[in-house]
């Protein structure tokens, strides 16, 4: 019977995968399980593409490279420096508004989405919602509903994933996620996925499916700190200022709004709110921070002037 539930599992993930390489693909790669074994699975049906982003000699780079020669593929890798990893994040938290926290464990996915050479961009999210993955399932504090877990996400990637899928004109793909594979993996218990180490039933379909062990029973890290993202964005943001920028009506608060946007792309955030334009400047320190706040009065007085003539 057991056997059979595993069974289950591999053939699912084997068509959730297959469904999706009807062309070439680009992989969001860090080299642990989950994108690794999508990875693996997808280059019986096309050509694939890893992308593996991180700061120098981060976890993921050294990760994603020890697993691309472990299943012979050819690995691209975006190494990028502190100055580009604060840009994108600035780019990333006004495109999406999001939190400061999914900026840093999403940042490694906008730049592979960015950087993608393919159609299709695949990716391993919902391996630990559907499988039991997190550290914090095996904490006995906690009692986990995976179920739960995976309807959040399913609601979620919409609204991200999906979105930054979108803004660099490539196909998402999560094989994960796929109703089917869902619906398998509840043929075990939660205490059976997560295991001591966690994905304890996705690791042992990886092994039966021919993925090599050393990778199959990785332990899991973040994607924020395997890039190196959390630890640079926290010493590089440290300072902000706010506006708020008072009109004569809301559709000139607009309109500044929108003269100002490219210009400041990255570091300024800004919404308006009647006819007031509230934005707000981030920087590494305070003389970056008044230089940032200077030049975006220049942009706002600038958009203004043209206005009114």
């Amino acid at each position: 019977m057991t056997e059979e539930k595993l069974s289950k599992i591999t053939n699912a993930l084997l068509e959730s995968v297959k469904k999706d390489c009807t062309r070439d693909i680009s992989i969001s790669f860090s080299g642990g399980i989950d994108s690794t074994l999508v990875a693996f699975l997808a280059k019986k049906y096309t050509n694939v593409e890893l992308i593996a982003v991180g700061i120098k000699d981060s976890h993921d780079i050294e990760a994603a490279k020890s697993a691309a020669g472990l299943i012979d593929l050819n690995l691209n890798v975006k190494e990028i420096n502190e100055d580009e990893l604060l840009s994108e994040a600035l780019i990333l938290q006004k495109k999406l508004n999001l939190t400061q926290f999914e900026v840093e464990f999403m940042l490694p996915f906008w730049i592979a989405a960015k950087n993608a050479q393919n159609p299709i961009l695949m990716c391993g999210q919902g391996a630990d919602e559907v499988f039991g993955g997190y550290a914090r399932f095996r904490e006995s504090k906690n009692i986990p509903n995976l179920s739960k877990e995976t309807e959040s996400l399913l609601e979620i990637i919409p609204k991200r994933e999906k979105i930054i899928a979108e803004i660099f004109g490539v196909e998402l793909s999560c094989p994960y996620l796929a109703n089917k594979v869902i619906e398998v993996s509840k043929l075990y218990s939660q205490e059976e996925h997560i295991g001591t180490l966690g994905k304890e039933k996705l690791r042992e379909a990886a092994i039966r499916l021919g993925l090599p062990e050393k990778i199959a029973n990785r332990k899991k890290k973040a994607a924020q700190y395997g890039s190196g993202s959390q630890k640079i964005l926290k010493k590089k943001i440290k300072c902000e200022v706010k506006f708020d920028l008072e009109f004569e009506t809301g559709k000139i608060a607009e309109a500044i709004k929108k003269a100002t946007d490219p210009e400041n792309e990255g570091w300024i955030e800004s919404r308006v709110e009647g006819n007031i334009m509230k934005a707000k400047v981030k920087a590494a320190n305070i003389g970056s921070l008044r230089e940032a706040a200077e030049d975006f009065m220049s942009c706002v007085s600038v958009a203004e002037n043209i206005l009114k003539k």
